[in-house]
């Protein structure tokens, strides 16, 4: 390991311009200097040649063009092994809780593959010293996110010169250094006992680690942490409250705690001006290009706009370095219910509320939440089309938000979503608007959100940086991709077409400088077909494919999956100047018009037919029973497929009569109310009829069963579990009652808890619990092992289908694959989940049509109830009763507190 000396700098000073829209110090754009600047250097192998020290500050780039790589210092790469054990019991990669030995020099040691996978700024999680052990988590401060001093770094990290180096070398390579920044907490210092007293927040104060050798945050004016010490209580540089309970009540999210993190006062001047100092010491020693700001929703708005834009703040101080484009993106999670974009305005209001103004970039929260519903999920992929238009509409600068499909405070895409939904999300991320960021190890498809990186780190024994490997390879074509064309780095965005009733065509227009693209995906697991889109196009105009996946052109052999690689064959529109497409399942295909219209002999001699439907009397009908539709072609005979909402896997072949007349009956059996739609499709013409909407309402089940659960028997099989002791826990893992109804494809499961609660405003309705239901299905092979519970079904029994399901997440996966430490294949389908506080019931919701479940007579359901971390994991045991721990067990014992089972018999 090289170990440089700290060497001084002389702080060159310039702007850069771009073409980008106008804001106040905006990432695309120029702001007004406060400071005559000489001109800094841009990033590159040239300026680091000309640098007499190190290349800490080099002009702002144009933030549009970048691709970031976040990565968690701690998990990423071992590079000096002789920091990872401080000698207080902190360092064990075999736990998820403390340190596993990543470091700085292990960043440096993998610049080169970072770069040679496109990327061109590192976010790393905060470098800070750190608290090293927190006895109500019974966890260390390994991600960095527990600062006990702000302006030293970790010596689990390295050094000052490390990190000043590691900025040296990504300015050389022309890449760019962004810092994790906090100014909301400090670690797990006190806490309070008994109710809460606002008026006298003295009452149930105590401190949480006093005999440790970290009793209180190292450094001034952070260290007056003792509520009970009065000239600690004068200084008030803390809030001095319990933790958050109620995060719809915006009192509580800007001056209570986060769990037990010691909540910063940012409304005092002394606070305020000491994270102006903080932050600044680290542009003018580190040379960081850019600040990505922790849990902005939870400080008060004032300190934003004073912290970045007082006089003496850090965009005037950026500026003064030459750093015209101080990009700053702010973390505030946000969700939005399908077709509505409240999720949009509370991640905008962060940007400008009131002429107080915040960050001038937020990450795309919303949007992660669309990409995963509708492709990890089996959400309509409308919804994803309508978060696309909402990111474009809502934000003054869309083409400067970091966007995302998972990363380190997230389950893994993979988690729930099937890989050929991976690689579609992907291929969605580097061609839609705004900064792209690649999480660390999605490049070699990690399945865990906090696993290392590096041999030896937590839960990998081998190591993960192959350059070679599938999705490496994948990921470097994405970003070529991005790279070549500034149309999908700055270009305009039309949805051309999305599918309402469920997954199907996805298609959008970018536009820029005279350049046009076409995106077209299929997010279903069927064929499906885009159908005369509208691209702008001349009639039989020939279109260059810039990338594909799992896509064939019509023609070609199959197993030849035409890519960005030069040669693959052109598509080419139709007579109406109209780009249609039959989309193989999961398919991604990016066009470039190009040339001219073919020749004569190119275009298409497909025959023209007319499908006429007879829809007057069925469109908008609501029906419980079967019902016909006729309609006619123009050819006597004619083979016809009937196509059931879109799926052409699915599709019915019929003929026609001998004057072109046809009928079919169209069945309505399956459970529930559903919107659904048929069209008519000629394989001989490649014609698709208009569709006929309507919907079926069936609400008598063919089948039902229930069950009672024992009460208060949540104490896991030996009786001696004990739950997690914070303030939310209680009884939302106890189940009291298990039913079912089913129809046709489709079934009903209702749980009957002991208590819903929502303190954490989970989308589903939901907390404190992870249900996971396992389906022993008729005439199938299962598994007896359950995967990460650390147990196998009751005797008697296998199960082929899975669900997994919290108040943030809900997945399906399948047998096959799976194994005592791995969930089995994944299918990209997510039933339907409601919960009812008042009855106290959670409902969901299993369409068979998509789960390839024909029929759920004979099945037998067991329901098991455990907790989850805030990445989905499923939480460990702790020898001691823990705030965010299970106790009572020993590791190994099953992950099982409650569990019913219920058989449904046969009709």
């Amino acid at each position: 390991m090289r170990n440089p000396a700290v060497f001084g700098f002389s702080l060159a000073l310039a702007a850069c311009s771009t073409d980008g829209p106008a804001s106040e110090n905006g990432a695309g754009a120029a702001a007004e200097s406060l400071a005559v600047a000489e001109p800094l250097p841009a990033a590159g192998a040239g300026a680091c040649a000309a640098a007499s020290g190190p290349l800490l500050h080099v002009a702002s780039p144009d933030w549009r063009e970048q691709v970031i790589y976040m990565l968690m210092i701690d998990r990423f790469d071992d590079g000096d092994p002789s920091n990872n054990d401080q000698g207080h019991g902190e360092y064990d990669p075999s736990q998820p809780s403390h340190f596993s030995g990543g470091d700085l020099q292990g960043v440096i040691d993998r610049l080169d593959y970072l770069r040679d996978l496109g990327v061109t700024a590192v976010w790393t999680t905060p470098i800070f010293y750190n608290q090293w052990w927190s006895t109500p988590y019974q966890a260390t401060g390994w991600h960095g996110y527990w600062p006990a001093h702000f302006q030293r770094v970790d010596p689990h990290f390295g050094t000052l010169a490390d990190y000043r180096r590691l900025a040296h070398e990504l300015h050389c390579r022309g890449m760019y250094l962004i810092q994790d920044t906090i100014a909301n907490h400090v670690g797990n210092f006190y806490a309070y006992e008994g109710e809460y007293d606002p008026d006298d927040t003295a009452a149930g104060f105590y401190l949480l680690e006093p005999d440790s050798h970290q009793p209180a945050p190292a450094q001034y004016p952070f260290n007056q942490i003792d509520r009970l010490n009065p000239e600690h209580h004068a200084a008030d540089i803390y809030h001095w409250t319990p933790p958050i309970t109620d995060f719809s009540s915006l009192h509580q999210e800007h001056h209570h705690s986060l769990g037990h993190v010691g909540d910063i006062n940012t409304e005092n001047p002394e606070v305020i001006a000491k994270f102006k100092e903080i932050y600044k010491y680290w542009i003018d020693e580190a040379g960081v290009d850019a600040f990505r700001m922790d849990t902005v929703s939870l400080v008060p708005f004032p300190f934003w706009n004073q912290f970045l834009r007082d006089d003496d703040g850090i965009y005037a101080h950026a500026r003064a370095k030459g750093k015209e484009h101080f990009l700053t993106f702010g973390e505030a999670t946000a969700v939005s219910d399908p077709y509505d974009d409240a999720g949009e305005r509370r991640v905008a209001a962060y940007l400008e509320t009131g002429g107080q103004l915040g960050p001038n970039s937020m990450l795309s929260y919303p949007l992660y939440h669309g990409i995963n519903r509708a492709l990890a999920r089996g959400a309509p992929s409308a919804t994803l089309g309508y978060r696309l238009e909402r990111h474009m509409a809502n934000y003054p600068d869309p083409f400067t938000m970091p966007t995302f499909i998972d990363n380190h405070d997230t389950a893994r895409f993979l988690a729930a979503g099937h890989p050929a939904a991976f690689r579609q999300a992907l291929a969605l991320l580097f061609t839609i608007p705004g900064i792209p960021i690649v999480y660390q190890g999605t490049e070699q498809a990690l399945p865990e959100s906090r696993m290392a990186m590096f041999a030896g780190g937590h839960r990998n024994p081998q190591g993960s940086f192959d350059r070679g490997s599938e999705h490496y390879q994948y990921l470097r074509r994405l970003t070529a991709l991005r790279a070549g064309h500034p149309v999908f780095s700055r270009g305009s965005l039309e949805v051309l077409a999305s599918e309402t009733a469920g997954p199907g065509v996805l298609a959008f227009r970018r536009e820029y400088g005279g350049e046009s693209a076409v995106v077209v995906l299929n997010t279903a697991n069927h064929s499906a077909m885009a159908h005369r889109l509208d691209i702008g196009a001349a009639p039989f105009q020939r279109l260059e494919q810039l990338f594909a996946e799992a896509f064939v052109k019509p023609g070609v052999k199959p197993g030849v999956k035409p890519g960005a690689e030069p040669g693959a064959e052109p598509v080419v529109t139709g007579a109406d100047g109209g780009l249609s497409l039959r989309l193989p399942p999961r398919a991604v295909v990016v066009l470039r018009p190009v040339g001219g219209s073919v020749s004569a002999g190119e275009q298409s001699t497909a025959m023209e037919m007319a499908i006429e439907v007879d829809s007057a009397a069925i469109e908008g009908g609501v029906y419980s029973g079967d019902f016909e539709l006729t309609g006619r072609v123009g050819q006597a005979n004619a083979g016809l497929r009937w196509i059931p909402n879109g799926n052409f896997d699915q599709a019915i072949e019929f003929t026609a009569d001998d004057l072109g007349e046809w009928r079919i009956t169209v069945p309505v059996r399956d459970l529930g109310e559903s919107s659904q739609f048929l069209q008519i499709y000629s394989p001989e013409a490649n014609e698709l009829s208009g569709r006929v909407n309507y919907t079926t309402r069936v609400t008598e089940a063919a089948l039902s069963a229930a069950v009672a659960d024992d009460p208060d028997d949540a104490r896991g099989p030996t009786g001696q579990y004990v739950t997690p002791q914070h303030p939310d826990s209680a009884r939302q893992r106890e189940i009291e009652a298990v039913s079912a109804r089913t129809a046709g494809r489709n079934l009903e499961l209702t749980l009957t808890m002991a208590e819903i609660t929502t303190p954490w405003l989970p989308p589903y309705g939901f907390d404190n619990v992870l249900l996971t239901i396992f389906f022993d299905l008729p005439d199938r092979e299962g598994a007896t092992v359950l995967p990460l519970l650390d147990a196998s079904v009751p005797e008697s029994m296998d199960w082929d289908l899975a669900h997994y399901a919290r108040g943030w997440d809900s997945y399906t996966y399948l047998a096959s694959g799976a194994s005592a430490n791995r969930q089995g294949d994944k299918l990209g389908v997510s039933p339907a989940v409601r919960a009812d506080k008042d009855s106290r019931a959670i409902t969901l919701f299993y369409e068979g049509a998509a789960l390839g479940i024909d029929d759920w007579a004979g099945s037998r359901i067991y329901v098991t109830t455990w907790s989850a971390t805030a990445e989905g994991d499923y939480i460990d045991f702790r020898p001691e009763p823990a705030d965010w721990f299970f106790s009572g067990g020993e590791p190994g014992d099953p992950k099982i507190l409650d569990d019913a089972l219920l058989e449904l018999g046969q009709p």
